[in-house]
């Protein structure tokens, strides 16, 4: 190759490399112009504070589990990329018309969710933040903004509904415990009350109106208590009948029920629990989305600077191929 020959050729057809060099560069700058400026709108959140969630933070019952600042949070989080909230998000605030303006009727509403879902970006280096680009700063700010608050209401109304139906649950499973314990006792003083009416009878008949020590029994006649359990009527027919009144005048079986007590305990404590969701947050913001000056999309520098290469590259291109074309002429007119 003969580089003084390629600098003549390139010398000779300098204002060829110009030309399409100069009109690349203007071109790119008529492209960088025309492209619509996109601005990144960004919020930065940490989690809420103690106060924020105190109503949710209720002394844990066997069966409700209290909230905390970290789960409020990290439920937070996984509701900021929920489609099902978004799309809400986009009903309620009218978003339809704004996110397809050139709407038509093949356009499916699906298309536009996903697209609003792929506007959304959410980061979790260090601390979280939630972002959206978009061609108008203003709108921007204000959706991070919007959707923050609706994401943090919608985040509690789940949260404070749940742990309401968690203590419904809980206070109608004791209710049914301490209702079956007592039909239960109700059921064993009756058996009770069945087996002394049996044994005083019998006492009655063999004449056993006190009670009756089994040791001093003669074993052929009586029972052999090392081997066998004291039959009823020996307690004599005195005591079995005055048991018997006093479990049929028994006003309540509480009293003999093991546990109930602490059954009823947690119930009150389940009733008073009171879950108000006003004033309570799920997120703390760091840092509210503001509208941006600078436009992060389109790079017009880079833009520019890459047509001008370009159209160098392409001016050089053409300068060779038109001197080897001249050349391939020349050679065959000889």
């Amino acid at each position: 190759i003969d580089l003084y020959e390629l600098w003549i050729t390139l010398w000779s057809k300098k204002w060829l490399v110009i030309g399409v060099t100069v009109i690349a560069a203007l071109g790119s700058v008529v492209y960088a112009l025309q492209q619509t400026p996109i601005y990144k709108a960004e919020a930065l959140l940490l989690p809420p504070k103690a106060k924020d969630v105190q109503s949710l933070n209720v002394q844990e019952v066997q069966g409700v589990q209290g909230a905390s600042t970290a789960s409020v949070f990290a439920a937070l989080k996984n509701n900021l990329s929920s489609r099902t909230l978004q799309k809400k998000f986009i009903k309620e605030y009218g978003l339809m018309e704004m996110l397809a303006p050139e709407r038509t009727p093949e356009t499916k509403d699906e298309e536009i969710y996903e697209g609003f879902a792929k506007m959304i970006k959410i980061e979790n280096k260090g601390s979280t933040s939630i972002s959206i680009e978009l061609h108008d700063a203003e709108v921007a700010a204000q959706w991070v903004n919007d959707y923050i608050k609706f994401i943090d209401t919608e985040t509690i109304t789940l949260l404070v509904e749940n742990m309401r139906n968690s203590i419904t649950n809980r206070i109608r499973d004791i209710e049914y415990t301490i209702g079956s314990k007592r039909q239960m006792a109700k059921q064993r003083r009756e058996d009770q009350i069945q087996q002394f009416q049996e044994a005083s009878t019998i006492a009655v008949k063999l004449g056993v109106k006190d009670r009756v020590d089994a040791t001093n029994v003669v074993q052929n006649n009586q029972l052999n208590s090392s081997t066998s359990t004291t039959p009823l009527y020996y307690r004599g027919s005195r005591a079995l009948n005055a048991e018997i009144a006093i479990l049929l005048n028994r006003k309540s079986d509480d009293p003999f029920i093991i546990g109930l007590r602490d059954l009823q305990e947690n119930l009150a404590l389940l009733r008073s629990i009171k879950i108000e969701d006003e004033g309570l947050h799920a997120v703390s913001i760091d840092q509210a989305a503001y509208p941006p000056k600078n436009r992060i999309k389109p790079n017009r520098r880079l833009i520019v600077s890459l047509g001008t290469v370009v159209g160098l590259f392409l001016g050089i291109f053409l300068v060779f191929f038109v001197s080897f074309i001249q050349n391939q002429k020349e050679a065959h007119s000889a």
